[in-house]
């Protein structure tokens, strides 16, 4: 008897772990995509936080935890991002002082502060678009390119992955409405390891 309710409180002590743990705790779907944020829970958190963590210090710098709230599906600048790792409250409800890095739980912490926060929508970044067209309804694939290349982390073969990833590869013009329900409708679901092979070869 004792050790079926052993077992019975293993099993349910696990449910709630697994519960805790797929629990989402990214960022809202961006405002007229009808999906939910997926990748999100702890644990894909986790597994983001280690890969951005490079040289295994176990705290990440401004950029780096930039990208991890990206990766928690955050569309948004990088100053509006900045602004939510310098306005973090800490556990006493204080702000900090010039933070510099930030480890996991902090990061998770601010997730969960900023869970009711818009984020960005797709009529928000179909303006963006147009606005880098000259206010046309269709961009050109060398507009887009002359533009990443103001930004030294992104390359033209990035630009092909984001394009193929959205099922745009190979336009040379591309509608701008399109390719912004697109891209955030591909935030709140990434593709598969296996398709980032194949959108790699």
């Amino acid at each position: 008897m004792a050790t079926n309710d052993a077992s019975k409180l293993t099993s349910q002590g696990y449910h709630a772990y697994r519960k805790a743990n797929d629990q989402v705790k990214g960022a809202k779907a961006p405002q007229g995509i009808d999906a939910t944020m997926a990748l999100t829970s702890q644990s894909d958190l986790k597994v983001a936080f280690e890969m951005l963590d490079v040289n295994k210090e176990g705290t990440l710098g401004k950029k780096q935890a930039r990208d991890f709230l990206r990766c928690a599906g955050w569309c948004l600048p990088d100053d509006d991002l900045d602004a939510m790792l310098v306005g973090q409250l800490t556990s006493s409800g204080a702000r900090p002082s010039e933070r510099t890095k930030w480890n996991l739980k902090m990061l998770t912490d601010l997730l969960d502060q900023n869970q009711h926060k818009e984020n960005s929508s797709v009529s928000a970044v179909q303006q963006s678009l147009r606005r880098l067209a000259n206010n046309r309804a269709k961009i050109s694939r060398e507009r887009v390119l002359e533009f990443i290349s103001q930004d030294h982390d992104l390359t033209e073969a990035d630009i092909d992955q984001v394009l193929g990833a959205v099922g745009m590869g190979g336009a040379k013009l591309i509608d701008c409405d399109q390719l912004a329900a697109k891209l955030l409708d591909r935030i709140c679901n990434p593709p598969s390891v296996l398709e980032m092979h194949e959108l790699g070869t």
